[in-house]
């Protein structure tokens, strides 16, 4: 069994998962405001000055929302090289939605992703209750769908977003399943 160091959630292969601190705001910026980064997630590089951005990262890290929720993905070495997010939490369904950005490009194609994303899918799916976990990806996003893939993830449909092409995507939690009393349980706050 792994040693959980304070403020970490899960150690894998490759990555830690870790509650977000005040200190990952200057990454999470720098990815933001990326164009080559955003057009990963169909979205335009965020505008707001670092100032505004910081404000807005501070009262999110002071009062999370009980419908998102975001980890920090560091190396086993400790850099802080992404996040990854669950969010459009439904408590009765048990299921929600997942996304994970990995910022630092050296970090692509490697596996990192994917430990990060099974690492969470572990914790959700067979800690926490879920039963269902879905994406969205672009069609041309193939290291994505890779990635998603060797989790287990399944496509189930396509949509067309804003003029975006998408895969969706689908993992259904095959073990026994809590029983109906059971309640989705969010990661605890950020102390």
């Amino acid at each position: 069994m792994t040693t959980l160091v304070h403020g970490e959630v899960a150690r894998g292969l490759k990555v830690v998962l870790r509650q977000k601190r005040l200190g990952d705001a200057v990454n999470d910026y720098r990815w933001r405001t990326a164009a080559d980064l955003s057009r990963y997630d169909a979205a335009r590089p965020l505008t707001t000055t670092y100032q505004e951005f910081l404000a807005f990262y501070r009262e999110d890290l002071l009062f999370p929302s009980a419908y998102r929720r975001s980890l920090a993905i560091e190396d086993l070495g400790g850099r802080h090289i992404g996040n990854v997010m669950y969010y459009n939490i439904d408590s009765l369904r048990r299921e929600a939605e997942l996304g994970i950005t990995i910022g630092e490009r050296q970090y692509w194609g490697a596996g990192y992703g994917a430990d990060a994303v099974r690492l969470l899918v572990e914790r959700l799916l067979h800690e926490q209750g879920y039963r269902r976990l879905h994406l969205k990806t672009l069609t041309w996003n193939e290291r994505a769908r890779r990635c998603f893939e060797k989790v287990g993830f399944i496509e189930c449909g396509r949509a067309d977003r804003g003029g975006n092409d998408f895969v969706l995507m689908e993992l259904l939690n095959d073990r026994e399943a809590p029983g109906d009393d059971a309640q989705v349980r969010p990661f605890p706050a950020i102390p």
